[in-house]
């Protein structure tokens, strides 16, 4: 069936290709709920990696979600055999396949599943060859504005301009084990600082010393709690929790995660996912970032703030750094009066 340029042919089946991180599949949320606006009646599915489809279970909307487990796979012919299964799978499913991550990857398996296929233009795609597989491309978007814009840009090829972020929420409610830490700690009432210790790359993380002086800084007037992800992280949570004598968190699935970030007082995170999902939630939140860009990758809720020490090397976007003075020389000092302050504010505007 041909389509027109401006697609007014209606569409019934869609597939998004976002795999991947937590943090970027939450950016890419509002233009999944533009998307969701623009065609009601369309079946959307969503191809996402293990761990990203169990975040986007918590998330309404969404008809279907398909896990793409290459990464699984070990060895070159296990995953040539998943791959050729997968494709067999869902091949000529969809009338139209988005590409939101832009690597080779995405991009070729978007080729591979048929239909009509759309991405971003070469000097945005995260490899540029990927532009190569699609079937049409976006203009190009400036990389220095916030990739949620970037993601929300995609859809104008199908005739969307929406420029308002919206996300698909819905009340999640927590679990038992949730509730019963909620109720031995006395969290119900009070509300509580999230101090969120992850970062994703080693060169977002702040260290154990810093959080420390944090904690230190806020404890005699709130209610903190060291939020952790992985083991890794839980060492360094615990030790702050135990030298610095606030409370650490149980682990949470995301459904957990989603409902404490909800009903927390302020949240102050490096560039990960907690920060992501209290700008989701509508939560006032602290941003530290290093390597990355508070235009492109900070909260747009107008209660938060990004801090950021500005360098020659600053938004260098490296994982790994030999100094890391961008997130070293953070003044920790600042970080806690930028949350006394957007916690003060807060409480005006509640009033």
């Amino acid at each position: 069936m041909k389509r027109s340029r401006n697609c007014t042919v209606k569409l019934k089946t869609i597939a998004i290709i976002r795999l991947s991180s937590l943090g970027d599949i939450v950016h890419t949320l509002p233009a999944f709920q533009a998307l969701r606006r623009h065609y009601p009646d369309a079946e959307i599915s969503w191809i996402a990696e293990a761990a990203g489809a169990a975040l986007l279970e918590n998330f309404p909307g969404i008809d279907r979600i398909i896990v793409f487990d290459l990464k699984a796979r070990k060895g070159s012919i296990a995953r040539i055999k998943y791959l050729i299964g997968f494709v067999r799978r869902w091949r000529r499913q969809f009338d139209l396949v988005l590409d939101f991550q832009g690597l080779i990857k995405s991009a070729l398996l978007s080729f591979l599943l048929g239909g009509s296929r759309l991405g971003f233009a070469s000097g945005n795609a995260r490899e540029s060859l990927a532009a190569l597989f699609y079937s049409r491309r976006a203009v190009y978007f400036p990389e220095e504005r916030h990739v949620i814009y970037k993601n929300m840009h995609l859809l104008s090829l199908l005739g969307s301009s929406s420029a308002a972020v919206e996300y698909p929420v819905q009340e999640w409610v927590p679990s038992r084990q949730l509730s019963e830490f909620l109720e031995q700690n006395n969290l119900h009432d009070q509300g509580w600082i999230i101090l969120n210790v992850g970062g994703g790359w080693p060169s977002k993380i702040l260290s154990e010393k810093q959080w420390l002086q944090i904690a230190s800084g806020l404890k005699d007037d709130y209610r903190l709690v060291m939020l952790w992800g992985n083991e890794k992280e839980r060492e360094t949570a615990a030790a702050v929790s135990r030298q610095g004598g606030v409370q650490l968190a149980i682990f949470m699935n995301f459904s957990d995660l989603l409902y404490f970030i909800n009903h927390a007082r302020l949240v102050i995170s490096g560039d990960t996912l907690a920060l992501h999902l209290a700008d989701l939630t509508r939560t006032p939140a602290v941003g530290i970032f290093g390597p990355s860009s508070p235009q492109r990758n900070g909260p747009l809720f107008s209660e938060s703030r990004a801090l950021y020490r500005e360098l020659t090397c600053s938004f260098c976007y490296r994982r790994k750094c030999d100094t890391m003075s961008c997130i070293r020389d953070i003044v920790t000092e600042d970080i806690i009066e930028a949350a006394r302050k957007i916690d003060a504010q807060h409480n005006r505007n509640a009033d």
